[in-house]
């Protein structure tokens, strides 16, 4: 006679089962694109009941606003981070690593940003980005404004060069990974050092 067994339940805290429907939410969202996913594809994808979602989001407009925020934190977090050692470490060496950030972030979340790019220009998205954006263009420009001081770089304008910079860089990115276009992460992150050295050098 066959011994019937159960399966072993697996408990995660709340936070990780918030974690794995967002992982899940972008896999779906790639695949099947936003119109075309429902909140049961994204919870099988997660391996969890349907009802399960709704401890953590309304719905799915709730959730891609959770997967745009939680971007912005991380995009804002590992550049606060690097700003705090500015003026305690070799000035280009943290550059470079400032730039190598950047690019890394957003090829670790390429399929986020795909998904964002597909959704396209809404008022959730340009004020939360275009937020985002002013953050980062201001640590970036205070930040060569204390390398001119430090007399390490030399530029007219922080702010437009931070902002140039920064699409420059983020826009090239984006191409790469929207559009394959032969650009890997390793050329990338070299070509943009360059770029940046060059236009902050005296």
């Amino acid at each position: 006679m066959a011994v019937k067994t159960e399966k072993k339940r697996t408990f995660k805290s709340p936070e990780q089962r918030r974690a794995d429907l967002l992982e899940a939410s972008v896999v779906v969202f790639k695949d099947k694109g936003i119109a075309g996913a429902t909140v049961a594809d994204i919870t099988e994808a997660a391996g969890v009941a349907k009802g399960t979602f709704y401890l953590y989001f309304q719905s799915r407009e709730h959730l891609l606003l959770a997967l745009r925020e939680e971007m912005v934190d991380q995009i804002l977090e590992k550049t606060a981070r690097l700003y705090e050692r500015l003026g305690k470490e070799d000035w280009w060496a943290l550059v470079d690593t400032m730039t190598e950030s950047m690019i890394e972030l957003m090829f670790e979340r390429r399929d986020a940003i795909a998904v964002f790019m597909q959704e396209g220009l809404t008022p959730p998205t340009v004020e939360l980005f275009g937020e985002c954006d002013r953050k980062l263009n201001d640590m970036l420009s205070s930040g060569i404004q204390l390398g001119i001081e430090a007399g390490v770089f030399k530029v007219s304008d922080p702010r437009s060069t931070a902002a140039l910079l920064h699409h420059a860089i983020e826009g090239t990115v984006k191409e790469a990974i929207l559009y394959d276009s032969g650009l890997d992460e390793s050329k990338l992150a070299a070509a943009a050092k360059e770029l940046v050295h060059k236009t902050l050098a005296p």
